[in-house]
C-alpha cells in the first residue's frame, strides 16, 4: 500500500511538471508571437539617394536602376518613394528584381495596393542578405506585372547622381536617379524564432523544479539543476558585452587565457593582444540590444570564421583590467580559442563556465547550510540578479558563492561540533572570501559565532594565550581572521591607498598600529579580569571612554589633515561637467555635511532602484541601459524569499540576542562599506551617488533574512522551503521571458 503511494506520487509529479512545462511552452510561443507582431518584417535603412524632385511614371517596359554596393555590406532589399498621385487604388501589382554583377538574381520581391501609398517609401525585401566580398553595382528592375487601375510613378533626381543610372528596360537612359534606401537589415520571422530558442531551456527549467519540489528532493540538487537550466537561458537573454561590466571582464579573462597558452598576453605598450577574429570585438564598451542584435549575434555564432590560437593583432584595450578571480571564465575562454572557435561562441564558453563554478558553490552552500535555512539559501542561490552575474563574466558570482558558503558553514557550526575537514573549509573559505572584493571582508567577523567548543580538537581541548587557558578553537577563529585579513590586505592594499590619497599615511599607519595594540591590551584585560565582575564593569566603561574619545580625537584629526581642495580645484571639471575629483576618506571628513546631504538626496531616489538590483528584475548594465520587468515579479520575489525566511512554531531561534546584534552589526558595516566604496567614485559636484547597485548587497541577503527568521514575531506551521524555491525558480522564469521582450523591442531614447 505504502509502495503504490509512493508510485502515485511519482506519477502525479511528472504529470504536474509536464503540465508545467507545456504551459512555459504556450507562454514562449505567445511572447514569441506578441514579438513578431510588433518587431516582424521591421526594415532597418540606409540613404543612397535622398535626392527627389520629380516623378517617373513606371513604362510597360519596367525601370533599371543601377545601384552601388561596397564589400561587407548586406543587402536585404531597396525602399523607394512611390507617387499614386493623391489616389487610392484597389488593384495592381509591381515586382522588384535584383542582380549582382554575376547576374544572379538576389531579390524577389512585389508589392501591391495594399502596401504602396501616395508619396510613402515602400520596402521591398528578402529574409536573407546578400554580402558581396567586393565592391560591385547592383541592377535592379522594377515593373509592373499586373495594371494599376491608374497612373504609378516613383519619385527621382532631375539629372543622374554619379554610378546610378536611371533607364527604361532595353530602353533609354532618363538621365536620373530614383529616390531610394538600401534596406541594411530586416527582422523577418526573427522574433518568432529567437523566442522559440528559449522553450526548451526554460520549459526543462520549470518541469525539473515542479517535479523537484513536489517530490521533496534535497535542496542541494535542487539549485544546481534548475539553476542551469535557467543560467543557459540567461545567456541567451544577455546580448553580447551588456551583462554588467563584461567588457572589463573579458579583458581580465581573456589575457589570463592567454598567459595559460604560454603566449605574451600584452605588447610593450601595456594593451592586449588579440586573435584575428577577436580584434572587431574589443574595445566595445557596452553591445549593441534590440532584435537585430540578437538576431546578428546568433547568425555570427554560427557564420562568423574562428582563428587559431596566435595573438597577432594588437588592441587598444589595456591590459591588467581584471582584479577578481577569473579562473572559471579564462578556462572557458581559453578551452574555446585552443579549439579555433569564433568570438561569440568563445564568449558563451566563458559564460558556461562561470555559471558552472556558481551553481556547484550554491548548491556547497545549500548542503552546507542547517537544514531549516536551505530553504533560504536556494531561493537567494535562484534570483535573477545572481543567476544573470553568473551567466556573465562578473567574478561576482564566484564571490557570492564564497561568501553564500562561508556564512552556511558559519551558521551550521554554531549547533554542531566541527569535524576535521569542517575546520579546513571553513579556514580556506574565509581566505578566499576576503580578497574577492574589499567591501565584504566584515562577513569573515562570522566565524566569531561560532563557538570555540565547536572547533576544539579532542586530543588538544585548550591552549594557553597571556597565561590563561582558552578552548583549542579559537586557534581556527584566530587562523581564519588572520588569514583572510592578509590576503584581504595583498589583494586590496592598492584600492585602500586610492582610497586615502589625500591623508597623511604616517599618520594613518600609526593609527592602526594604536588601535591594534588596544585591541590586544582588551583582550587581555577581558582575559584577566572577566571573572572579577566589578571589576570588569569598571574595565569595560574605561574602555567604551577610550574608544568615544578616540573616535571623536580621530574623526577631528581626519577632517583637519591636510589635502584639502583649493577654490580652483573644486571648479576644476571634465568637458562632460562632471568633477575632476571624487569622494575620497579625506574629503569624506573633511565634508561631512555635505556627504550626509549627498546621502538624504540619494536614498528616496534611487533606493527603489538599489532593491530592483538586488532581486534582479533591472537587467544588465542600469547605467547604460535600464530594462525594468513588471514591479509584480519584484513583490513576488520578495514574497519568496520572505516566506522562505520565515521560522516554523515548533522550530528553536537561531540566533540568542548578542548573536543578533553581531549578525546586524556585520550586515551594517557591509553597507557602510558598500557606501564607501560608491562614493570613492562619485564626483564631488554629484548630487546623489553614482554607479551604487543592489547587487553588492547580495552576499549579505541571507544574513539579513536571518535576522528576519531569528525574530519568531511571525511564524508558521510547516515548512515551505520547497514552495518558495518553486516560487523563486517560477518568477526568476518569468523575469526572464519579459527582460528578453524588453531587450528585443529597446528603441533608444531620442
Amino acid at each position: 500500500m505504502q509502495q503504490n503511494k509512493k508510485l502515485l506520487r511519482v506519477l502525479c509529479s511528472l504529470l504536474a511538471a509536464a503540465l508545467a512545462a507545456w504551459c512555459t511552452v504556450l507562454l514562449c510561443r505567445w511572447v514569441g508571437y506578441d514579438l513578431q507582431e510588433r518587431l516582424g518584417n521591421t526594415p532597418s535603412y540606409e540613404i543612397i539617394n535622398d535626392d527627389y524632385s520629380q516623378i517617373i511614371d513606371i513604362p510597360a517596359e519596367g525601370l533599371t536602376q543601377a545601384m552601388p554596393l561596397k564589400a561587407g555590406q548586406p543587402f536585404y532589399g531597396v525602399r523607394f518613394k512611390f507617387s499614386t498621385y493623391g489616389q487610392l487604388y484597389k488593384s495592381g501589382m509591381t515586382m522588384v528584381e535584383a542582380y549582382n554583377e554575376a547576374g544572379d538574381q538576389i531579390l524577389f520581391a512585389a508589392g501591391n495596393f495594399l502596401n504602396i501609398w501616395d508619396d510613402t517609401f515602400t520596402e521591398f525585401t528578402c529574409n536573407e542578405a546578400y554580402i558581396p566580398d567586393h565592391d560591385e553595382t547592383l541592377t535592379i528592375r522594377l515593373y509592373n506585372e499586373s495594371a494599376w487601375d491608374g497612373p504609378l510613378g516613383v519619385w527621382a533626381s532631375e539629372g543622374e547622381v554619379s554610378g546610378m543610372p536611371l533607364s527604361v528596360t532595353d530602353g533609354d537612359n532618363l538621365n536620373a536617379t530614383m529616390a531610394m534606401q538600401r534596406v541594411s537589415d530586416f527582422t523577418g520571422s526573427w522574433p518568432a524564432a529567437l523566442a522559440a530558442r528559449l522553450q526548451k531551456p526554460l520549459a526543462a527549467a520549470v518541469f525539473i523544479a515542479v517535479l523537484l519540489a513536489m517530490l521533496h528532493a534535497p535542496l542541494y540538487l535542487f539549485v544546481p539543476a534548475v539553476g542551469l537550466a535557467l543560467g543557459v537561458t540567461f545567456t541567451y537573454v544577455t546580448p553580447a558585452l551588456v551583462a554588467p561590466d563584461e567588457y572589463t571582464h573579458l579583458a581580465a579573462a581573456y589575457e589570463l587565457a592567454s598567459t595559460w597558452s604560454g603566449q605574451t598576453a600584452a605588447d610593450e605598450n601595456g594593451n592586449l593582444l588579440l586573435r584575428e577574429c577577436d580584434a572587431a570585438h574589443f574595445g566595445t564598451k557596452t553591445g549593441d540590444i534590440g532584435i537585430l542584435a540578437y538576431k546578428n549575434e546568433v547568425i555570427a555564432e554560427t557564420s562568423e570564421p574562428g582563428s587559431p590560437d596566435a595573438l597577432t593583432t594588437h588592441s587598444e584595450v589595456k591590459a591588467g583590467q581584471g582584479s577578481g578571480s577569473y579562473l572559471a571564465q579564462a578556462l572557458g575562454i581559453h578551452l574555446a580559442r585552443a579549439q579555433g572557435q569564433n568570438f561569440y561562441t568563445m564568449l558563451l564558453c566563458g559564460r558556461l563556465a562561470n555559471l558552472i563554478l556558481y551553481l556547484l558553490l550554491a548548491a556547497l552552500a545549500v548542503w552546507l547550510a542547517p537544514t531549516s535555512l536551505r530553504g533560504l539559501f536556494a531561493c537567494v542561490a535562484l534570483l535573477p540578479m545572481p543567476l544573470q552575474l553568473a551567466a556573465s563574466l562578473s567574478p561576482d558570482a564566484a564571490v557570492l558563492g564564497l561568501v553564500f558558503s562561508f556564512t552556511a558553514l558559519c551558521l551550521r557550526l554554531r549547533g554542531e561540533k566541527a569535524v576535521w575537514w569542517q575546520k579546513i573549509l571553513l579556514i580556506v573559505l574565509g581566505g578566499l572570501t576576503a580578497p574577492g572584493k574589499a567591501i565584504y571582508l566584515p562577513v569573515i567577523l562570522l566565524c566569531l559565532l561560532i563557538p570555540a567548543e565547536n572547533l576544539t580538537y579532542d586530543g588538544n581541548p585548550t591552549v594557553k594565550f597571556l597565561g590563561e587557558e582558552l578552548p583549542g578553537g579559537c586557534c581556527i577563529h584566530a587562523a581564519t581572521l588572520v588569514l583572510a585579513f592578509c590576503f584581504w590586505l595583498a589583494a586590496n592594499l592598492n584600492a585602500v591607498a586610492y582610497a586615502a590619497r589625500d591623508m597623511n599615511t604616517t599618520v594613518l599607519v600609526t593609527a592602526a598600529a594604536a588601535a591594534a595594540v588596544l585591541l590586544v591590551l582588551a583582550l587581555a584585560a577581558y582575559l584577566k579580569l572577566h571573572k572579577r565582575p566589578k571589576v570588569f564593569f569598571w574595565c569595560k566603561v574605561a574602555f567604551a571612554a577610550v574608544l568615544v574619545v578616540g573616535a571623536v580625537g580621530g574623526v577631528y584629526a581626519v577632517s583637519h589633515m591636510g589635502g584639502g581642495l583649493d577654490p580652483d580645484q573644486l571648479t576644476m571639471t571634465y568637458p562632460n561637467g562632471d568633477s575632476i575629483w571624487t569622494f575620497s576618506f579625506g574629503y569624506i571628513c573633511r565634508n561631512i555635511p555635505a556627504t550626509v546631504k549627498l546621502l538624504l538626496r540619494t536614498l528616496p531616489e534611487q533606493g527603489a532602484l538599489w532593491l530592483q538590483g538586488l532581486l534582479g528584475t533591472t537587467l544588465g548594465e542600469p547605467i547604460v541601459y535600464r530594462i525594468d520587468v513588471s514591479w509584480l515579479l519584484g513583490v513576488g520575489l520578495l514574497l519568496a524569499v520572505l516566506a522562505a525566511a520565515l521560522p516554523r512554531q515548533d522550530e528553536p531561534a537561531l540566533l540568542g540576542r548578542r548573536s543578533k546584534a553581531g549578525t546586524a552589526g556585520i550586515c551594517l558595516c557591509v553597507v557602510l562599506a558598500v557606501l564607501a566604496a560608491a562614493l570613492n567614485w562619485t564626483p564631488i559636484n554629484y548630487q546623489t551617488l553614482f554607479g551604487l547597485q543592489g547587487r553588492y548587497l547580495l552576499p549579505i541577503l541571507p544574513l539579513a533574512l536571518l535576522l528576519v527568521k531569528s525574530s519568531k514575531k511571525l511564524a508558521l506551521r510547516r515548512d515551505v522551503s520547497h514552495a518558495a524555491a518553486l516560487c523563486t525558480s517560477t518568477l526568476t522564469m518569468l523575469t526572464l521571458l519579459q527582460g528578453f521582450g524588453l531587450y528585443a523591442a529597446w528603441q533608444p531614447v531620442s
